[in-house]
């Protein structure tokens, strides 16, 4: 497996900390919380319920690609990376990124999101996450897909498998 970063992506609520932590610790790399690279005053708007806007994602976005370069290889990012010009953004810091996308049915994620405490992210914010995703494309992106209804366990199976570059069993 090669060494290159990993970016587990997805709207809020899909579980991107559990898997990126759990690849992370199977790859022995670095793993990098996205929520903690937020600016104090992007946390207070999602935590009023007012979705960030572009151009107050882009410092947060350039403090991931600079902790994704300077993190032991391989840097694992739990980060929303909802369009692609954020992804391209991540890339031009960190170079070539493997992309994992974790995507599941909405009354799924609304529920999770629901029984998630202590996270300054509330559940309303379900609804302008999916306005704005742009899901990473399979070729163009080269983006692996894992469905949020399978166990944490199924979910890195899948993600390590498709990170060794094997046939999903």
């Amino acid at each position: 497996m090669d060494r290159q970063p990993v970016l587990v992506m997805g709207i809020c609520g899909t579980g991107k900390s559990t898997l990126a932590a759990a690849i992370a610790a199977r790859l022995q790399g670095s793993f990098i919380e996205g929520d903690d690279y937020h600016s104090p005053e992007n946390i207070a708007h999602m935590a009023a319920g007012q979705p960030l806007t572009d151009d107050m994602r882009l410092g947060w976005l350039d403090r991931l690609g600079e902790a994704m370069r300077e993190a032991p290889a391989p840097a694992v990012l739990s980060c929303s990376a909802l369009r692609h010009s954020y992804r391209q953004r991540l890339a031009r810091m960190a170079g070539p990124m493997r992309i994992i996308f974790l995507h599941g049915p909405r009354p799924l994620i609304e529920a999770r999101m629901a029984a998630r405490a202590g996270h300054f992210m509330p559940a309303t914010l379900v609804d302008s996450q999916l306005d704005t995703l742009e899901p990473p494309d399979p070729i163009n992106e080269g983006a692996i897909w894992i469905d949020i209804c399978n166990s944490p366990d199924i979910m890195l199976h899948h993600a390590m498998t498709a990170l060794a570059g094997k046939a999903l069993s």
